[in-house]
């Protein structure tokens, strides 16, 4: 065996219980689950791409638990498994994490995700093992192939003040110090309660775009995570405003992953699902799965699924071609059983500059066009879902936004561009003209 294989051990916490440990060795990383998670029938529910809360899904959880290379637990090429990948921040965030890390080995996902193990989605954390009481079981089973004889690497500990919020766009995780005045990173102990999404350097127009695109979607009946615009002098991070812009706003969104001083655990769709962080633009198929999940493990799963199909629709006609996996969450409630999360990162990409040369989103917004309630309708058939939830939604979506959209984007002064494209879509999209207003 190589003498460069230096094993890394992290211990991953669910509400203050050992779920198991993630294991990293020559690029090869996998997640052992502790003996007690494993035997425990009423577990939280960690990710369900790893365990499912019921007694039917028994059988799919211990075909996870007894592989120790299934998909779910394991991962190559220096790549965490799916549920933690997406634990990941990416862009500027994510560049902020790695240098805070001094040793240069752990700049890697495995070490990015220890950096904010304390601050993590949801209520998960994760934390350098105890390497004094490591089970033998995950020293030698884990990814060292029973060798006793490595020198293990010690991670670096979580970094003062940070969190890791998944998403390409530059934010950042805060705490309130004074409600609508005054947000800080968050001090060690103390869990930051906002995303703060910046603008770009010199420009706010997308925070102003998303704030309204929001509003219009609660509107239409979504139910939207709480926002506000603030001025970026309400962060008190030494050099922010100065380096984006004094003059400039960000929007402030209430985590739903949070409540005073208590964490609520989440995971977003491509988590549920099993997939990695860049497979979250998929087709149909994807959110028939999704859709199922939330309709068989719900504990209101019809109206979760209405909300669903609300929101596909509001996607469509508000032009957000960046709907994709990631952008759906589920919380659980109970700590086991899923439920629909508040909405989020609903934008009208198509006002957004340069959107034709966004090919992905271009693509995107061109099956947009073509949807109809029959697309919507298949989608809740091969869910198991009756076909009547979706279509009741959708045309109470179109409906809706054709009710109150015209007078908001007036009222919330809206910048032309975004009137024009919300407009042309509420008249021009198929969805929209199959759904005549009433009479």
């Amino acid at each position: 065996m190589s003498e460069a294989l230096h094993p890394r051990y992290l211990a991953v916490w669910l509400y203050g219980r050992l779920c198991g440990h993630l294991c990293e060795a020559g690029g090869n990383v996998r997640f052992v689950p502790s003996e007690a998670f494993r035997a425990d029938p009423q577990r939280p529910t960690l990710s369900l791409s790893i365990s499912v809360p019921t007694e039917a899904g028994r059988r799919a959880t211990a075909e996870v638990f007894d592989n120790p290379f299934h998909p779910a637990l394991y991962n190559t090429g220096h790549a965490l498994p799916p549920y933690f990948a997406g634990l990941l921040p990416e862009g500027e965030l994510r560049k902020r994490l790695e240098l805070t890390r001094h040793n240069p080995g752990d700049r890697d996902d495995f070490g990015v995700l220890a950096s904010a193990g304390e601050d993590l989605p949801g209520a998960v954390v994760v934390l350098p093992a105890d390497l004094d009481t490591l089970p033998a079981a995950v020293r030698a089973y884990g990814v060292t192939g029973g060798a006793d004889n490595l020198e293990i690497c010690v991670v670096e500990g979580a970094t003062q003040g940070a969190a890791s919020v998944s998403g390409v766009q530059n934010k950042l995780a805060l705490s309130t110090a004074e409600q609508g005045r005054r947000y800080t990173l968050p001090s060690r102990g103390r869990l930051s309660d906002v995303i703060a999404k910046l603008p770009a350097r010199g420009d706010d127009s997308q925070i102003i775009n998303e704030s309204i695109c929001m509003r219009l979607a609660a509107a239409a009946g979504v139910d939207v995570a709480a926002s506000t615009v603030l001025p970026l002098s309400t962060i008190e991070v030494d050099g922010l405003a100065a380096s984006l812009g004094e003059h400039l706003r960000y929007l402030a969104v209430d985590r739903f992953d949070r409540t005073p001083g208590a964490r609520i655990h989440a995971e977003d769709a491509c988590q549920v699902l099993g997939r990695m962080p860049a497979a979250k633009y998929a087709g149909p198929d994807a959110y028939v799965q999704f859709v199922a999940v939330l309709y068989r493990l719900s504990q209101s799963g019809v109206e979760h699924v209405r909300q669903f199909f609300l929101r596909q629709a509001v996607n469509a006609l508000i032009g957000n071609s960046d709907a994709h996996l990631k952008n759906f969450s589920v919380i659980y409630p109970n700590g086991r059983l899923p439920a629909l999360s508040p909405a989020y990162d609903i934008v009208c990409v198509a006002a957004l500059p340069g959107f034709a040369a966004y090919g992905q989103n271009v693509a995107i917004d061109r099956l947009q066009r073509e949807e109809t309630l029959a697309t919507y309708e298949c989608i809740a058939e091969q869910a198991g879902v009756p076909r009547r939830i979706a279509t009741a939604a959708v045309k109470d979506a179109v409906a809706q936004a054709r009710a109150h959209w015209p007078r908001l984007l007036d009222e919330l002064d809206a910048p032309p561009v975004l009137r024009s494209v919300i407009g042309e879509r509420l008249e021009g999209l198929s969805l929209a003209r199959e759904v005549r207003p009433r009479a």
